[in-house]
């Protein structure tokens, strides 16, 4: 018999304003600051998001990139071997959560990723992902991740370069290793949200 258990429900916010954006980027600094990254801000072409807390205010971001146009040559040679003709590949960046928000949102994060590359259409994502988040992209949430290069030394510190498989988890989301999946309400425009 299968116990179908619920999934938790996250919110999450697309950056469509000023101010959206001046809180997505300071979010991301202190993250990055914390990790001896120097800050990078986001780039054109990319779909911009922030997760919402449980008590309602800006936690975390993610920044989603289609490959190709927007992908700077420096990504575009690092993953020049990996990625190939048929896959449908985004570039993810931006992965950053307030300390006091680290567990669910960091969760919420991920979930998100899978989430948008079901709803378009991306089969794997590129990315330079810090050791620990590395490991624990195959280690805790399953998601086969492989190192394409050695370690790069990146915005002030080491860092692996990242070829996220990402179809294989959607395609098998009903499955008990991925029940740390969450669904998603977007929030729109006039929803009361904290103040970061």
């Amino acid at each position: 018999m299968n116990v179908v258990k619920e999934r938790s429900t996250l919110k999450y916010k697309k950056v469509s304003t000023e101010e959206e954006l001046a809180t997505f980027h300071r979010i991301k600094k202190v993250s990055w600051d914390e990790k001896g990254f120097e800050m990078e801000y986001a780039k054109n072409g990319s779909d911009l998001f922030l997760f919402v807390s449980e008590d309602g205010n800006y936690g975390g971001t993610f920044e989603f990139t289609p490959y190709g146009m927007w992908t700077s040559p420096f990504m575009k040679n690092l993953f020049k071997d990996g990625v190939t003709n048929d896959m449908k590949v985004m570039e993810v960046d931006s992965f950053a959560v307030l300390p006091e928000y680290r567990g669910m949102l960091g969760r919420s994060g991920i979930s998100l990723m899978i989430d948008y590359a079901e709803k378009n259409g991306y089969t794997h994502a590129i990315g330079i992902a810090d050791p620990n988040v590395f490991r624990s992209f195959n280690d805790s949430y399953h998601i086969l991740s492989v190192k394409v290069k050695d370690d790069v030394f990146y915005k002030g510190a080491y860092a692996v370069p990242t070829l996220f498989h990402l179809k294989e988890v959607y395609e098998n989301k009903h499955l008990e290793k991925y029940d740390w999946l969450s669904t998603f309400i977007e929030q729109k425009e006039g929803d009361l949200v904290g103040e970061y």
